[in-house]
């Protein structure tokens, strides 16, 4: 998997590179609700299986203006349904701290929906 590639398809990505530990420092900006923050952090992939066509990967990342961080432990699969078709499955647990943890749930799941809405149909349109 090119974590880079895949990764610009997420909204809000500014820079991935690749760090000689294997992880890759990122910046992101996301408006939520009224406030503009930039996460900066890792990304790592924990686990890949090419048959499976899974990969589990852990995000840490904070503002540091707002005082917020998380913690993402995902996994991104590919299911193929058919010869030109390919579901895309995508859980992640997710946890907040600090200041960007009182925000309130029902704006960050909406951002969090959003922002996996749009990665699907960017990735989508550079599959294509």
């Amino acid at each position: 998997m090119d974590v880079p590639q895949t990764a610009f398809c997420v909204p809000g990505l500014e820079e991935i590179e690749p760090r000689e530990d294997g992880k890759f420092q990122a910046t992101l900006k996301a408006r939520v609700g009224p406030i503009t923050l930039t996460f900066t952090g890792t990304i790592q992939m924990l686990e890949q299986d090419p048959e499976l066509h899974l990969a589990k990967f852990l995000l840490l990342g904070s503002d540091r203006r707002v005082g917020g961080s998380f913690q993402t432990n995902m996994t991104v699969r590919l299911i193929p349904q058919g010869p030109n078709e390919t579901q895309l499955d995508i859980s992640a647990d997710t946890m907040f701290m600090g200041k960007l943890g009182e925000l309130g749930q029902p704006i960050i799941r909406r951002k969090t929906a959003s922002t996996i809405d749009q990665f699907v149909k960017n990735l989508a349109e550079k599959l294509a």
